[in-house]
């Protein structure tokens, strides 16, 4: 499970693959598979997005 948190918007989601379409469709159509699990590897926000694996 990862959950993704921005600006009091917070989703719940299974895969890395639907982080990227919720990142993609907050207008950052660049983001990649690989930038979702290197940011939650690194503990690092990704386009605003704090990305927390449980």
């Amino acid at each position: 499970m990862i959950l993704a948190i921005k600006d009091g918007q917070f989703h719940k989601i299974s895969s890395p693959v639907r982080v990227v379409e919720i990142i993609r469709s907050d207008n950052h159509p660049l983001a990649k598979t690989w930038m979702v699990k290197d940011a939650i590897a690194k503990h690092r926000k990704l386009f605003g997005w704090k990305l927390i694996e449980r």
